[in-house]
């Protein structure tokens, strides 16, 4: 009887001792910045053959290098777009979790990416949102700038077709708002669209009312290493906000 309880007792501590000598997942820091700028701002900086899709080049680098110095003139930038945190029901229908995050909006001194901070698990998926808070006139994303776990790359948004996924694509945004509310949003759509290879992903809803902006989810794909992740969105004024020029007015007879 005794020789039984010990070889039980020492089954018991050999568990306990694979146990405590198992590694565990341990929490990695992460950085998302991201920055909002008019078009015309980021095309004073992009140089010839740099706005096809996939591209990288001197001039992302240098647009990017002046956004971490600090030295981006605050003209072209647009303040009314910070990043959010996603509600529990939108992580989940985009596929991710949703974690405690520290955010420091742009704008001071020579602040001007906006910065979330958070703690994660490699391997998980995390989503950010940046929704217009309805200030000055609407735009439209027209351009992305991107960097996850390669170099920078500009990439335009597309309507995903025939299959192929791409790292910025655009969805109807009453669209991505019905499939987030049922939840099916990920399994359905974007798991098959959305190309996370980089480690960073754009998802546009285009706002088919032309008073409100387009809204935007970042998706970022938690590497094995702590890393930064980097967006610049590029904004446009829609063609449907184009103003007719003035009639001439009657000429006056003397």
């Amino acid at each position: 009887m005794r020789m039984r309880r010990s070889g039980a007792f020492l089954v018991v501590l050999g568990l306990l001792g694979v146990l405590m000598t198992a590694p565990r997942a341990q929490a990695v820091e992460y950085r998302l910045q991201v920055v909002s700028m008019w078009d015309s701002g980021f095309n004073s900086f992009v140089k010839p053959g740099e706005l096809g899709d996939g591209v990288l080049g001197p001039g992302l680098d240098a647009l990017v290098a002046s956004l971490d110095r600090g030295e981006t003139p605050r003209g072209p930038l647009l303040s009314d777009r910070a990043v959010q945190r996603a509600r529990q029901t939108v992580a989940q229908a985009y596929g991710t979790i949703r974690v405690r995050a520290e955010i420091t909006p742009g704008g001071e001194e020579k602040q001007r990416w906006d910065e979330v901070r958070w703690d994660g698990k490699p391997g998980e998926r995390s989503v950010w949102v940046i929704a217009p808070s309805g200030r000055g006139r609407p735009q439209e994303l027209y351009r992305v700038v991107l960097q996850g776990t390669g170099p920078l790359r500009h990439f335009t948004p597309y309507v995903p077709t025939n299959g192929h996924k791409l790292p910025a694509v655009k969805y109807p945004l009453d669209f991505l708002w019905f499939h987030e509310e049922r939840g099916t949003l990920w399994e359905k759509y974007l798991s098959r669209s959305l190309d996370l290879s980089h480690g960073i992903g754009v998802v546009v809803g285009s706002n088919s009312n032309p008073t409100f902006s387009d809204q935007v989810y970042l998706v970022v794909d938690q590497a094995e290493q702590s890393t930064t992740y980097k967006a610049v969105l590029v904004w446009r004024e829609p063609p449907s906000n184009l103003e007719a020029p003035a009639p001439p007015r009657p000429a006056r007879h003397r």
